[in-house]
């Protein structure tokens, strides 16, 4: 559940500051605001998330060898950092697929107001 928390938290302080920049680069480049700016910049920041998330689980795990790493050692350390970007990973994808939603949520809520 504090995961859960935390990645939705984190989600809402992307879409803030993303909307923020894309409300100042709209108004400053095209001179008037619109609110298709925010909502593909939100879509585009959560693909690039997921995206980002998705290379850190394809690329392959690197591990340096230290003074202390033998053969018995290294299946148990290496599997260790793969357990890590493992992880990292995950918590890139739910980040970008939370901006994702709580973004598509908004949008269709906007537009039932609207």
């Amino acid at each position: 559940m504090a995961f859960f928390l935390k990645t939705v938290l984190d989600s809402l302080k992307f879409i803030l500051v993303t909307t923020l920049l894309s409300i100042a680069v709209g108004s400053i480049v095209r001179g008037r605001f619109s609110l298709a700016y925010v909502f593909n910049a939100n879509l585009i920041v959560g693909a690039a998330i997921i995206c980002t998330g998705l290379i850190i689980m394809l690329l392959p795990t690197r591990f340096k060898f230290g003074k202390l790493v033998d053969h018995t050692t290294f299946s148990e350390r290496y599997l260790e950092h793969r357990r890590q970007k493992q992880e990292k990973s995950r918590e890139f994808l739910f980040l970008g697929l939370f901006i994702v939603i709580i973004t598509g949520l908004l949008q269709l809520l906007l537009a039932a107001l609207i």
